[in-house]
């Protein structure tokens, strides 16, 4: 346990011996809401009592800003590991197939109706559900009033999507406008208690009121129905659109159980991580990957990382479209690249790189902790100004090799350095960045949570 003493001008932190010896230095950082910031100096410990660390004198603060201490784990040294030039791998599993289908027939949301309306899509797919996700596209000016439950009519099984977003917490639920986003059990934050104010109220990706992993196991065939309701006055509404997002396979494949991950500090700040801004319109990977490579040791040019990367229509296989295009589309316009083929190339280097996806909030906190910052996968905006973490519109998109996947537009990489109870720090170009942790949140589920990290 950590034991703080403050006395005039010093804040003294005293760590038992067996704890001491695995803390390298203490930051203490200056927190300003959402500007760009610049981690201080390493601050050289003077020593007291033993074992404890003496840290500089408390500077004035203007107004309420706050000044944690931020403890900073040794950096693990990572020796790389040559490899052989990695060949993408898209399907795992012979027998695996992701099934998209869409109903895009606009029907009417009446007001005030406990019956609602209901939408069909009909599936032939006479194999095994392993996972399912469902994409929403609704229009409402007061989503807090909607119902949404799915049901499978041949076996009568249904669960409820969405059930007044925003209620019992606000009494008449989220007042916000519009639903535009994909419901998926593996995601962290939940659709229940989002409300925000662009692009809709509810957009990214998150989890269900219920789980959709209910329907795992059974066979995918049959008919799907949606149903949604309008459970209070005054608003009306359309269901525009609709999908079915399924991985099948041709047996029963057993749930994987969640990962098991250490309850992470409040607190870890990576200091030592400096970039560059991006010499290309839409290279961020390739600028990211260097800058994470030089971190642990190993200097890569971005040109030379650029053009080793393979080309594609389908970004989990190479980048799409041309790197001089303009930034905010989809492919198969101009677009990016995605963590596989950015991993493939970085282990080309002989460094230790994974690709993940999804990856959790705690995962991401414990690798920080660990002294290892992780590329991360978000959405950024333009109207004038560049904001790198907003929320995002997940679509769906049909490569001409391989399966259907999820894209976003103003796709953009960072690298996370660092979080606090309130804030997530990240490298983007040559700045730390701080930004609210639900808004980070928000804009890493658009792409549902994509990472690179040196741990399998």
């Amino acid at each position: 346990m950590l034991a703080f003493i403050f006395s005039e001008g010093t804040a003294a932190i005293l760590l038992p011996a067996s704890t001491s010896e695995n803390i390298e230095t203490i930051i203490y950082t200056p927190l300003i809401p959402d500007q760009t910031v610049s981690l201080p100096p390493t601050a050289t410990p003077t020593p007291t009592t033993s074992p404890g660390l003496t840290l500089p004198p408390t500077p004035t603060s203007p107004g309420d800003i706050h000044f944690p201490i931020i403890i900073k784990p040794i950096i693990p040294t990572i020796t790389p590991t040559p490899t052989s030039t990695p060949t993408p791998t898209l399907i795992p599993d012979d027998n695996l197939q992701r099934i998209l289908a869409c109903n895009n027939q606009d029907k009417t949301i009446p007001d005030n109706n406990p019956e609602g309306i209901s939408s069909l899509i009909v599936l032939d797919e006479a194999k095994y559900i392993s996972d399912l996700d469902i994409r929403l596209d609704i229009a409402h000016s007061w989503i807090g009033d909607l119902i949404v439950n799915l049901n499978h009519i041949e076996t009568g099984r249904t669960i409820t999507l969405l059930d007044r977003p925003g209620f019992p917490h606000d009494s008449q639920g989220c007042k916000l406008p519009n639903i535009v986003g994909i419901l998926d059990d593996d995601i962290s934050l939940s659709s229940e208690s989002e409300c925000s104010t662009s692009p809709a109220a509810i957009s990214g990706i998150y989890k269900p009121t219920q789980n959709l992993g209910d329907f795992d196991g059974e066979i995918l065939a049959g008919n799907w129905s949606i149903n949604i309701s309008d459970v209070s006055r005054y608003d009306e509404g359309a269901l525009d659109d609709w999908c079915i997002y399924a991985t099948i396979n041709d047996v029963p494949i057993p749930p994987t159980p969640p990962p098991t991950v250490n309850p992470p500090p409040d607190s870890a700040i990576i200091s030592g991580v400096t970039g560059k801004r991006q010499s290309l319109p839409l290279d961020c990977e390739s600028r990211s990957a260097v800058d994470w490579a030089n971190y642990f040791g190993v200097s890569i040019g971005e040109m030379d990382f650029f053009y080793g990367l393979p080309e594609s229509d389908n970004p989990d296989l190479g980048f799409v479209g041309d790197v001089y295009g303009q930034w905010g589309q989809i492919p198969p316009n101009p677009y990016g690249v995605h963590a596989e083929p950015v991993a493939d190339r970085l282990r080309e280097f002989g460094l230790i790189a994974y690709a993940h996806r999804p990856y959790t909030w705690d995962q991401l906190r414990s690798e920080i902790a660990h002294g290892r910052p992780v590329i991360a996968w978000i959405v950024g905006s333009y109207d004038g100004t560049y904001d790198y973490v907003v929320n995002g519109i997940p679509e769906y998109y049909t490569p001409t090799e391989g399966y259907p996947m999820v894209v976003a537009s103003y796709e953009h990489t960072i690298i996370v350095t660092g979080y606090t109870p309130e804030k997530v720090y990240y490298l983007n170009g040559e700045n730390i960045i701080q930004k609210d942790i639900k808004q980070f949140l928000e804009s890493w589920s658009a792409l549902g949570n994509m990472v690179i990290t040196t741990q399998p």
